[in-house]
């Protein structure tokens, strides 16, 4: 089984490659590497209402669903990381990733978890993925102006580019909600 993610909704597929425990052990052993070992794991369901729905669509020009899986890390009843497991279309296929936030709403890492595409896996590479760290909601966060893109790899490196916006701007406004 594999579970396709839109932004916290699950949608069940069959398929031999992943399932979504692996994607949940992929998503925890990403977010224990940047926020550390000790850190307790939180996951909350938070519901993303049409007001927040509206300032995503408006700010990012991407949709979002009506809730989103929000994992935690927690330290000593602190938490200090938020991860959010996210979707995005490659040419054919969908590319599961990760967005670590830390506290501030500042992207501490993108993790690809899954990536299914016979090309353009170079996404996963360290050299691409650093890009990201230390953007946030206001950040451009677009091939060609912050992000560079990978040659061969044009159609995935927006995918993920466009992904780690609307995920930015979702976290900022769940973050202004009161919801985190």
């Amino acid at each position: 089984m594999r579970f396709l993610r839109a932004l916290g909704i699950f949608f069940v597929v069959a398929t031999p490659t992943a399932n979504a425990q692996s994607i949940a052990q992929k998503a925890d052993a990403s977010i224990r590497r940047v926020f550390g070992e000790k850190c307790e794991m939180k996951k909350e369901t938070i519901m993303i209402d049409n007001v927040v729905a509206a300032h995503v669509a408006a700010r990012s020009g991407e949709a979002v669903h009506d809730k989103a899986i929000i994992h935690e890390a927690v330290l000593d009843g602190k938490v200090i990381g938020y991860g959010i497991v996210d979707d995005v279309r490659g040419k054919a296929q969908p590319i599961t990733y990760v967005t670590l936030f830390r506290p501030d709403g500042k992207i501490a890492e993108i993790e690809v978890l899954i990536y299914r595409e016979p090309y353009g896996g170079e996404i996963q590479y360290e050299s691409f993925r650093r890009q990201f760290r230390g953007k946030q909601a206001s950040s451009p966060l677009r091939v060609g102006a912050d992000i560079e893109n990978i040659a061969g790899a044009t159609i995935s490196s927006k995918a993920i580019t466009h992904g780690a916006k609307k995920i930015a701007v979702l976290f900022d406004e769940l973050r202004k909600a009161g919801k985190l």
